[in-house]
């Protein structure tokens, strides 16, 4: 098991219900904690870390609603730590995630959330939770930079004073080494101002092996982590995502097959471990609710997508999860 290699996780892992164009998944606040402690006893078999994408508001709960009364993803922290403290020491460290809100009382609501959740997990377990990631792929623009880097200076003292430390994830880091990108200066900004950042990177388009993607991403990898040493040789670069599903049409338009997945996740981790760089796959369990049943555009979200077939595990008829194999 290595230490660098971990996995994205949040429990919306239900199969799709009726028939297109009226198809539906489950309620994403369908899962319990305990459900949660469940899901991680598998992950934790293969994973020490977990990265999340948010603390679980949606427009559809008032602002003032208890952070761990909204979708599931509210309990994975706190879950996460009722398995560190049944096995007697931290076995999951989470990456809590905030996700973006348009509406600026979702957001303070979202991030207060992050804050009791870590809060809560780390009185149970301390350590458990060990990071905030701000936003999940919001950064497009300089306003949107802007946006993300005001999440973090506000709340980067009260974060280090927690033991927490803040970061973004997103997969547009590219730009960072792209002195012409129409917003290097506020990324620049941004990343004097993180202690890590997680660059969602993928194998290029028509990749033709495992092996050719991870080269791919090493590359990517490589020209990012140059240009931000040299901007904050303090902050961290991390693989926010990477993968390669195992079937379906997906946006990279690789050979998706279980061999695949299988041979990418053990060169990714290979890799991880020898340059020492913390990489979190995506994702720990398939996520069926990403290939839509009642549409095919794009294609590789549609219902012969990929987006949903990523994961290392998947929820079988008799409700457990089976491990890929070939």
């Amino acid at each position: 098991m290595s230490q660098f290699l971990g996995v994205t996780f949040e429990p919306y892992v239900g199969h799709w219900r009726g028939t297109p164009p009226n198809a539906k998944t489950p309620q994403w606040d369908s899962y319990s904690q305990q459900d949660i402690v469940d899901m991680l006893e598998v992950i934790a078999s293969k994973f020490t870390k977990i990265s999340t994408y948010s603390m679980g508001y949606a427009e559809y709960y008032p602002p003032t609603t208890p952070w761990n009364k909204v979708d599931s993803n509210c309990h994975v922290a706190v879950a996460a730590a009722h398995l560190n403290k049944r096995r007697g020491k931290v076995d999951i460290k989470v990456a809590q995630g905030i996700y973006q809100q348009s509406n600026p009382q979702l957001q303070h609501a979202e991030i207060q959330a992050a804050f009791s959740a870590a809060s809560a997990a780390n009185a149970l377990v301390s350590k458990t939770v060990s990071s905030l990631i701000f936003t999940n792929e919001y950064i497009v623009d300089a306003q949107t930079t802007n946006a993300v880097n005001a999440m973090i200076v506000a709340n980067k003292q009260k974060s280090h004073h927690l033991d927490l430390k803040v970061g973004v994830r997103s997969n547009t880091f590219g730009n960072i080494a792209n002195p012409n990108s129409p917003f290097h200066k506020e990324l620049k900004t941004l990343i004097q101002n993180c202690d890590f950042i997680q660059c969602n990177l993928y194998p290029e388009a028509n990749a033709a092996t495992p092996q050719e993607g991870v080269h791919g991403v090493s590359q990517a990898f490589n020209r990012i982590k140059s240009a931000v040493d040299n901007i904050n040789p303090e902050c961290e670069v991390m693989i926010g995502e990477t993968g390669w599903p195992s079937k379906g049409i997906s946006f990279n338009k690789t050979d998706n097959n279980v061999k695949n997945l299988l041979a990418y996740f053990e060169a990714i981790d290979k890799w991880a471990s020898q340059h020492r760089v913390i990489t979190y796959l995506f994702e720990a369990i398939d996520e069926p609710w990403k290939s839509n049943q009642n549409k095919q555009d794009p294609p590789w979200q549609g219902a012969n997508g990929a987006e949903g077939h990523y994961g290392l595990w998947f929820l079988n008829d008799s409700g457990g999860y089976t491990h890929k194999h070939v």
